[in-house]
């Protein structure tokens, strides 16, 4: 059996510098992987705190949503359902909404749209008569769909099981008149909601 040819001089260099640039080529992508770790756990670190000190600043709900003017009802008008921001914006026209009178005398009111009961979404139902609730005279109240919790303008609960009025969110009139809510300051409903309505002359 014949012996194999003994490998030339040239092949066995050319062999070695193949392996030489494996290896180079392992260790670039080894420190290119430990680099790439390395700012992901530097970021995600830094996400964190952010997020934890509110430094993002978050739009949407969970941070603030800005109203343009052309959204914001008149006084009187029906409330303006804010979707991005979860809310029911309404303009108080005076002492309107304050049926255990308080002492109200109208303006802005961001109002959490869930029901204070079990959560679900409260609408606005414009033809509801407050003759059913013992308010004859008033037409328009928020109405909860799931087990009838009932509220007026201003969020003041009058009929069914949900313990509290609806809460409400900080509001900020901005000076080009459009209006900053903070939907992650939420206070809980009170009989003060129709106090805690701001003077709006936009």
């Amino acid at each position: 059996m014949a012996a194999e040819p003994t490998a030339s001089p040239r092949g066995r260099i050319e062999r070695a510098r193949q392996q030489e640039a494996r290896k180079l080529a392992r260790r670039s992508f080894m420190r290119v992987s430990a680099f790439a770790g390395v700012m992901i756990f530097t970021g995600s670190l830094v996400a964190g705190f952010l997020g934890f000190f509110n430094l993002r600043g978050p739009k949407g709900f969970g941070g603030t949503v800005n109203v343009a003017t052309a959204r914001i009802p008149k006084k009187g008008e029906e409330p303006v359902r804010i979707s991005e921001g979860k809310f029911w914006l309404v303009n108080l026209d005076g002492s309107q909404g304050d049926v255990l009178g308080v002492g109200g005398v109208g303006g802005l009111l961001a109002l959490y749209w869930k029901c204070p009961h079990l959560g679900c979404s409260v609408p606005w139902n414009p033809a509801f008569n407050g003759a059913t609730v013992n308010f004859p005279g008033i037409i328009g109240w928020f109405r909860c769909p799931c087990h009838g919790s009932t509220y007026s303008r201003a969020g003041i609960r009058v009929f069914g099981p949900a313990p509290r009025p609806m809460d409400t969110m900080a509001l900020t009139v901005n000076a080009d008149g459009s209006v900053m809510v903070n939907t992650g300051k939420v206070t809980s409903g009170n009989a003060d909601n129709p106090l805690r309505a701001v003077t709006y002359n936009g």
